[in-house]
């Protein structure tokens, strides 16, 4: 319990890091950029004011999720600590709980401002969170509570004019500081230690600016126009400078830290990569792959809270995108996107089947026929060369013609005995360039689909009286065929979405999709766990309560890799 509730914390913290609601502001116009290093490994940040109590109340957020129980169990877990580390880390987060309870009063019990704006990023190694505040008292006092329910204080410290709080923690063998401070309207943590340079703690704690910053770089506002970024919630992982790292000794700052933490342990096991070969050819892997691009726009309505989600992974490999884009499929209009009608569960997969082996062979080829004069690149390039796929894909060619396969499941009910399906309305697709072709090489493969014959177009065929196992399940699924789809439903509204589906011409639309009705999901799995006899579990009863649905579509773009996803939460 302890665990999943401080997890509980940190993934909410992200969350209100991420998700933007209020008027619009330019990354250039918010100050706080001119102290974030512009060699940061990692950035995420919430530019545009979000409104922090109508977030938490449009998703439900309150006293049903952190009940006065689950609370008071934590205070038994924070008595029960035997560190002033551990209890101080637990009562953290039994003060951020207890004000997630409470939306309308979490600006009055952590001074975090309202209207709220943050930022995540690195400077060296130290993980650094500034967030913007509207009560710098209430923000001290929290600590000041954290202090005397866990026994540990703070010692005051001073950087130039900047006053901070330096909190010891320690953990077995690691030893870290937290420190905490506040500076023009907003609060800076950071985890830091002694064996970091010094010099990277006044940038870390707003002192001083480093010498290039994102603002003065304007590299945000290049990511967002060159990916198509909301510049509003936007966060990143850098390759190059993560790659830093394994190359060098001070290529960045965080190359920095991490040679002074590891020392000469480090250094022996990188030697190899730090040579000039070695930096040439990484530096060129990561500028053509550059990294992990997201971004999200929110928007809070009267009925419902909605999130769309972008995550890219770009490349400035040609040769890469265009096998990709010759690999994906075909995904049914509309699948993986959040509507009025969303489905309790619906997947599907789009692969060009007839272009599986040729597409993995330009990947292949880029792999293994890229020029490395670094050493441990070239050995790995080689140890991959003994382990060819293509053999294995020639069995591809059986199913070609194949551009994906999707599945819909709209009702669905267990038998509580025998555990098999009671009724199911659902629909699954096989999608290919000629279906009756295909069918037939399967119906040679699959003696007991000898006597069936596809069903002329607009017309359909019960399953059950020619395949005798369907008829021992309370389903009756039927077949529809088009040109194209080869569609087996059961239900009404299946058949009309069947009906729907036939007239869709095939296109090269995704790769992956997926979409999720949690109410209705996990309303089928509590059917389930009663039927054992087994008590429904707090966690699984309060996601049946859960009116939301997610939806996700990953498919190659010009630029990459792209998942979007949405996430809608009605009230």
């Amino acid at each position: 319990m302890r665990k999943s509730l401080i997890a509980a914390a940190v993934i909410a913290a992200g969350v209100f890091a991420w998700y933007k609601f209020g008027a619009p502001q330019s990354a250039g116009q918010l100050g706080a950029l001119d102290y974030v290093p512009a060699d940061t490994a990692v950035f995420s940040a919430q530019l545009e004011p979000v409104d922090l109590p109508s977030y938490l109340s449009s998703i439900g957020m309150g006293p049903q999720y952190y009940s006065a129980a689950a609370l008071e169990q934590l205070d038994a877990q924070l008595q029960a600590a035997q560190s002033s580390s551990e209890k101080f880390v637990l009562a953290l987060g039994r003060q951020y709980l207890s004000a997630l309870a409470t939306p309308t009063e979490i600006s009055v019990k952590t001074g975090i401002k309202a209207q709220m704006r943050s930022l995540l990023y690195l400077v060296g190694v130290a993980p650094v969170l500034k967030v913007e505040l509207g009560d710098e008292k209430a923000f001290w006092a929290m600590f000041d509570a954290i202090e005397q329910q866990s026994g540990l204080s703070h010692s005051p410290q001073q950087l130039s004019e900047q006053k901070y709080r330096q909190y010891k923690l320690s953990h077995e063998e690691l030893t870290l500081d937290l420190l905490v401070s506040v500076k023009d309207g907003w609060a800076t943590l950071t985890l830091t230690s002694d064996k970091l340079d010094p010099s990277h703690l006044a940038i870390a704690l707003g002192t001083q600016k480093p010498e290039q910053s994102l603002q003065s770089t304007k590299y945000l506002q290049h990511i967002s126009k060159k990916y198509e970024l909301d510049q509003g919630s936007v966060g990143y992982v850098s390759s190059l400078e993560l790659s830093k790292v394994l190359t060098s000794k001070d290529g960045n700052r965080l190359a920095k830290d991490v040679e002074a933490i590891m020392g000469t342990e480090l250094g022996v096991a990188f030697a190899p990569w730090r040579e000039a070969n070695c930096q040439t050819d990484v530096a060129a892997i990561a500028t053509s792959w550059p990294g992990l691009f997201a971004s999200n726009r929110f928007n809070i309505a009267a009925a419902a809270t909605t999130v769309h989600s972008k995550l890219l992974i770009p490349t400035e490999n040609t040769q890469t995108i265009a096998a990709l884009e010759q690999l994906q499929g075909f995904i049914p209009a509309g699948l993986g996107e959040i509507s009025g009608q969303t489905a309790l569960l619906e997947m599907a997969l789009g692969i060009d089947v007839g272009q599986l082996s040729a597409s993995v062979g330009k990947l292949w080829d880029s792999l293994t026929t890229t020029q490395y004069q670094c050493a441990p690149l070239v050995e790995w390039q080689q140890a991959l060369k003994q382990n060819n796929p293509m053999p294995m894909l020639m069995m591809a060619g059986m199913a070609a013609g194949v551009q994906g396969l999707s599945l819909k499941v709209n009702q669905l009910e267990i038998d509580a005995v025998q555990q098999v399906p009671k009724t199911a309305d659902a629909l699954f697709v096989l999608s290919a360039s000629n279906v009756k072709q295909l069918f037939d090489s399967v119906k040679a493969l699959q003696p007991s689909l000898a006597s069936v014959e596809l069903p002329a177009a607009g017309e359909t065929l019960p399953l059950a009286d020619k395949i005798p196992e369907l008829a021992m399940l309370g389903i009756k699924p039927s077949l529809m065929a088009s040109e194209h789809h080869l569609m087996i439903f059961s239900g009404d509204k299946a058949q009309q979405q069947a009906k729907e589906l036939s007239t869709q011409p095939l296109s090269k639309s995704g790769l992956l999709a997926f979409g999720m009705d949690y109410q209705q999901f996990f309303s089928v799995l509590k059917g389930t766990l009663e039927s054992t006899g087994e008590p429904v579990p707090a966690e699984l009863a309060q996601l049946m309560q859960t009116n939301m649905q997610v939806g996700m579509q990953m498919k190659a773009v010009p630029q990459g890799i792209l998942l979007q996803s949405t996430m809608q939460m009605a009230k």
